[in-house]
């Protein structure tokens, strides 16, 4: 799967607040500046995993686009920042997790 780099971040999405943070990266709240919806995106930092764990990171991308099912978050895009950071973009539950 190619993940596309995308340079200005902030033109389609605005920072809300962090939601979390965890062993592999941050997910934060975000607003879809053209639409309004709230979504979330999953931060994870790739610029000290080795070749194969970039590329198991993305596959796992890969298998969450292919879910649909209503009791599962749906999955919106996927892509990359010249900071090595990959971004995960899904839906964003408003009751919280499940550890609540």
């Amino acid at each position: 799967m190619e993940v596309r780099i995308v340079e200005a971040e902030n033109e389609v999405y605005q920072k809300e607040r962090l939601l979390g943070e965890g062993a592999f990266g941050k997910a934060y709240l975000v607003k879809r500046k053209q639409t309004g919806e709230m979504l979330v995106i999953k931060e994870v930092s790739i610029d000290h995993m080795s070749q194969k764990e970039q590329e198991e990171t993305i596959k796992e991308a890969q298998i969450l686009r292919t879910f649909k099912h209503p009791l599962i978050v749906r999955f919106v895009e996927v892509y990359a920042t010249k900071q090595n950071k990959l971004k995960i973009v899904m839906e964003y539950a408003e009751c919280g997790d499940l550890s609540k």
